[in-house]
């Protein structure tokens, strides 16, 4: 039987205390605590306005459920909120009995009535992880209608992109779809008390949640205060002003730099990684010269010493020889495919084509990037390149993507396990947009082959080919692969990664 995550931390908070006796649960009890944990964050939470912005991150996990999560290492969807589910008309349907007895914050049952809401949410503004329509068949019951039979609608329904579950009380008019969040009231461990745009978010538990899981929270206060600065961020950690700082990493950006968490583990904070589906990479405009040439995309992916890329971050990411993901994603590891660094024959491309100056972009917010940028410059310089780069304010940065105004891009594909296959469906699928990262036909039909696949053994073996497909046109330069990471002071204890993502329900903070 596969365990939910309420049985989960049920099952093994809970009642593994139980088992070991009074003997941990006393010294737990005679230790001094504080109340509070403060988190330093890069991003304001967006609890107001528009309900389908919230921020990606910490609402989402720590105020929010869904019905369905996703586990890497299994390749499937499990249940959260949703108990079990059908699969009706080849894919286009699927129909979830809700669990029974799960409270929102307020105390409200959780029902059919507020899934519905919560996607009409999406539906009313044709966001791109919407389903067509959700029908309420009963108080537990629920149906989600799509528009083409693929697995992806599975992944729809727990992409951070999407919303968890929230009460029809968070907006005003209460329970309209075009309403306005005032107050958003979910069934996870945590619920928010006070919000002050762009500079904190008060979140306290939610006992419920917790009455239910049979745990007992270790704190009383979760504070989130907006640092957008990432230097900024790192001394409020030294200074003490933050307990911890945790990565933002939906968006490739506002995360604590790589290049100062060696310094900050030897001043004696911790560290804490986790390995995620996440590669930075090289973007080619394979839409005009010259990297429309798949000689002079290979010629890249020659160039690129993945080893010394990696090198800048002091091991704690992994350079991406085998792939555009890592090992641990469904078929990577049996697709086999290992970039070779060869300068010579990159150079025996490029001699005697007169390609001109080749502009390199880079997010100039990014610092990790910029060193990145650097040494990818030096790289193909040395094979004959000649590279302008470019660092540029964010802002700038997507006009000139948008635009195409560039040759060569710092980028990323992937991200948290559960953005997996969303980020694939984004990432190489039509329709053409900017952030797209390479398409063609023959990897174009291939990726869609791996999100129609509802067979989990099939769509294992549609990965490797998709894989196989976009090496062989070099689509794209994998660089490394990227963790999640978490930096906290030695006093910090109980912090969980679960579907990529940092919880807080038995964290607590030594006096």
């Amino acid at each position: 039987m596969r365990l939910t995550r309420r049985d989960f931390v049920k099952y093994t908070g809970f009642g593994a205390a139980s088992l070991l006796g009074m003997s941990f649960l006393g010294c737990m009890t005679k230790e001094t605590t504080k109340d509070t944990l403060i988190i330093g964050y890069a991003e304001d939470l967006k609890l107001r306005g528009d309900p389908a912005k919230i921020d990606r991150s910490i609402p989402k996990f720590c105020v929010l459920e869904r019905l369905i999560e996703y586990d890497l290492s299994s390749d499937d969807f499990v249940p959260s909120l949703a108990k079990k589910w059908d699969v009706e008309s080849g894919g286009k349907r699927i129909v979830f009995e809700l669990k029974k007895g799960i409270l929102f914050s307020d105390g409200a049952e959780m029902d059919a009535n507020a899934v519905k809401f919560t996607y009409d949410i999406l539906v009313v503004r044709k966001h791109s992880v919407a389903p067509r329509s959700v029908e309420v068949i009963d108080d537990h019951t629920v149906a989600f209608n799509f528009d083409e039979a693929w697995v992806l609608n599975f992944a729809k329904l727990q992409d951070v992109h999407g919303l968890g579950v929230m009460s029809p009380k968070s907006v005003k008019p209460e329970g309209d779809p075009n309403g306005t969040l005032v107050d958003l009231i979910g069934t996870g461990p945590f619920k928010v008390v006070e919000y002050v745009e762009n500079q904190y978010t008060v979140l306290e538990p939610n006992r419920y949640w917790f009455e239910q899981t049979g745990l007992e929270p270790k704190i009383k206060k979760l504070i989130v205060k907006v640092i957008p600065d990432e230097d900024t961020r790192v001394l409020a950690l030294r200074s003490g002003e933050v307990d911890v700082l945790i990565d933002n990493y939906h968006g490739g950006y506002d995360y604590t730099p790589r290049n100062q968490l060696s310094a900050l583990k030897k001043d004696g904070f911790k560290i804490l990684t986790k390995n995620i589906p996440y590669t930075w990479i090289v973007v080619f405009n394979y839409r005009k010269e010259p990297f429309n040439d798949i000689e002079m995309r290979r010629a890249v992916n020659y160039a690129i010493n993945r080893d010394e890329i990696a090198k800048i971050f002091d091991g704690w990411v992994r350079p991406a020889w085998n792939g555009m993901f890592p090992p641990e994603v469904p078929g990577m590891a049996e697709a086999n495919i290992r970039y070779e660094y060869n300068p010579e024959k990159a150079k025996e491309i490029v001699n005697g084509k007169d390609v001109g100056e080749i502009t390199l972009i880079v997010n100039k917010s990014q610092s990790d990037q910029i060193l990145v940028a650097q040494l990818v410059q030096q790289q193909l310089k040395n094979v004959g390149l000649n590279i302008k780069l470019e660092t540029l304010e964010k802002g700038v940065y997507k006009q000139k993507r948008n635009s195409g105004d560039y040759n060569l891009r710092i980028y990323y594909i992937g991200g948290s396990e559960r953005t997996f296959y969303m980020r694939i469906f984004w990432r190489f699928l039509p329709p053409e947009k900017p952030w797209k990262v390479y398409m063609s036909d023959n990897v174009t039909e291939k990726a869609i082959a791996v999100v129609k696949e509802f067979d989990k053994t099939k769509r294992r073996q549609k990965f490797i080919e998709f894989y196989k497909a976009l090496y062989e046109e070099a689509g794209v330069a994998p660089l490394y692969y990227e963790v999640v990471a978490v930096a906290e002071k030695p006093n910090v204890e109980g912090i969980k990664f679960e579907y990529s993502e940092p919880r807080f329900y038995s964290t607590y903070v030594k006096a």
